[in-house]
């Protein structure tokens, strides 16, 4: 899949550089001025520029913006595993917690814990001096 993507994405931008490469008079040549008048401020014009410089310019901002609503959603999904995690483990431990009970409740000894007589060192054959 991930491959797919990326050929996929060198396709597309495989286009737009023939597009920009066929069309070079239009987005090299072609000067456009930006004008924004809010009423309150002072209109304000941007400087002559080609038009591969917009392109370029709203296509960042584009991607600025994508990756800034993404980070939100990123962030959600984070602190949803973190606390998916945290209860996870809780979960574990009361899981832990049944399993013991139930073996003490079945006279089992409890996974993890050697079954049998535990030796002391007054039972114990070896002595230790």
């Amino acid at each position: 899949m991930k491959k797919t993507k990326m050929f996929l994405w060198l396709l597309i931008l495989c286009a737009i550089a023939l597009i920009v490469y066929q069309n070079e008079g239009y987005f090299m040549e072609t000067q456009q001025v930006l004008r924004l008048d809010l009423k309150a401020f002072p209109e304000y014009q941007s400087p002559n520029l080609p038009l591969v410089a917009y392109h370029l310019l709203f296509f960042i901002f584009g991607l600025i913006v994508a990756y800034l609503f993404n980070t939100v959603e990123r962030w959600r999904r984070r602190k949803a595993i973190s606390r998916l995690t945290a209860e996870n483990a809780g979960q574990r431990q009361e899981m832990e917690t049944l399993r013991s009970e139930l073996a003490r409740l079945k006279g089992e000894a409890p996974a993890g814990q050697p079954s049998g007589p535990v030796e002391t060192s007054v039972t114990s054959p070896v002595s230790r001096s």
